[in-house]
């Protein structure tokens, strides 16, 4: 009896490894052979969610809340979402236009599957969080990359967008993440303007990934909901892992006009039946708390952000944008490896790690090229820590270059 000759489907040969969760294992390989290790790769705040918001689970465990919801979440919580995003972004959001989803990835996942075609043409922005790309492929779709450049603070212009669609066949949409994993960058209030113009001509989608809209040390957001016709082109998407130190708790959530809801409803039906009831208990109340919470966090990130700046920009043949955005900066070492005459950026992520215990992403996993040569560094760490990170990342460079 022959065997199968595919045991997977080649759609699921679409779908591929997180950088970040990759980089985990490896650094917990290191530490089995005893290094001490500094990570700056995972993206994950490192404070604890509101006291009051756990209790509100424990509370809701304890009441009874276990069961079967809505796949679109608690009723209270969808009305909630929908009064913060309209307060937060001067607009007039209904409960019927929020779905309450597992985790901002669900709702990426639900929203690139539901709006993309097979041959459609979708603008990623390059480098980018994997997820994307990959669930393009997924949807039988193909990504159009269009390159960030350092120059521009790594910002997406609509110029370059515009300029990447005149080779496309079947323009769809953009998925566009501001402020941007892995480079920090924030898009400025023209920059979102010309997007949307030009998904309104091209009559494309905008998915918008705001989920570290809170996280703008200098300036300020602005949300692709602002637009008053943003019910025809976009689709919000955030959640409570970044503000709300919540990120295992899984509890993301979608605004859009209530047609792409309803296909939620259905997709997430079918995918996980209801995101877990107990959990939602913890973003209610966080809610209730208000951003005002998550200020101090804010300005202490902001602290750390330019402690990494600094140490990011004393070691020899390394230059760094100063992100004003998310909690990242992404580093340009084309230099350092020249100097060190490591060939890729692979090989100095894996050499600084298991040489040094120092944990920084490659910035080749987040595709397609345009993470070449730079390195993508997370400072959810304490300053100390922050501190003899870079130091040991200067260190290696200054060993492996033999300059001071």
């Amino acid at each position: 009896m022959s065997k199968p000759s595919h045991i997977f489907s080649p759609l699921a040969e679409q779908l591929e490894p997180e950088g970040a969760f990759v980089y985990l294992d490896l650094a917990n390989e290191a530490r089995r052979k005893g290094l001490d290790i500094i990570s700056f790769g995972i993206g994950q705040p490192d404070f604890q969610p509101p006291r009051e918001s756990i209790e509100a689970v424990k509370e809701a465990l304890e009441k009874g809340n276990t069961r079967y919801i809505s796949p679109l979440g608690l009723q209270e919580l969808r009305e909630m979402i929908a009064r913060y995003v309209s307060q937060k972004y001067g607009v007039d959001v209904k409960p019927s236009e929020v779905a309450v989803t597992v985790g901002a990835k669900a709702a990426l996942f639900m929203a690139i599957s539901l709006l993309t075609r097979p041959g459609d043409d979708i603008i990623v922005q390059d480098p980018a969080f994997p997820t994307y790309e990959c669930v393009v492929r997924y949807a039988g779709g193909r990504p159009v990359f269009v390159k960030l450049r350092e120059e521009n603070d790594f910002r997406l212009l609509h110029e370059d967008v515009d300029k990447a669609l005149t080779s496309t066949r079947k323009p769809r949409g953009m998925i566009i993440n501001s402020p941007h994993n892995p480079t920090g960058s924030v898009l400025e209030k023209s920059d979102v303007e010309g997007l949307l113009e030009l998904a309104k001509r091209k009559n494309m989608y905008v998915i918008s990934d705001e989920i570290y809209e809170d996280y703008v040390y200098e300036g300020k957001h602005y949300s692709f909901l602002s637009d008053p016709e943003w019910r025809d082109y976009v689709v919000y998407i955030s959640g409570f892992s970044k503000t709300w130190g919540m990120t295992g708790f899984r509890i993301g959530y979608v605004v859009a006009n209530e047609k792409v809801i309803k296909a939620m409803d259905v997709f997430a039906t079918n995918m996980y039946s209801c995101p877990p009831a107990p959990l939602q208990f913890a973003a209610i109340k966080a809610l209730e708390l208000g951003i005002d919470w998550f200020k101090p966090k804010l300005q202490d990130y902001k602290r750390r952000r330019d402690v990494a700046w600094e140490e990011l920009s004393k070691i020899p043949g390394v230059h760094v944008v100063k992100s004003r955005g998310a909690f990242y900066l992404f580093p340009n070492v084309q230099e350092a490896l020249q100097r060190t005459g490591l060939k890729s950026v692979d090989e100095l992520a894996r050499q600084l790690l298991f040489e040094k215990g120092v944990v920084l992403l490659p910035g080749t996993a987040f595709p397609l090229w345009g993470g070449d040569g730079y390195m993508r560094l997370s400072y959810v760490l304490p300053e100390e820590k922050i501190r003899e990170g870079l130091r040991r990342f200067r260190e290696f460079i200054v060993e492996k270059g033999g300059v001071s």
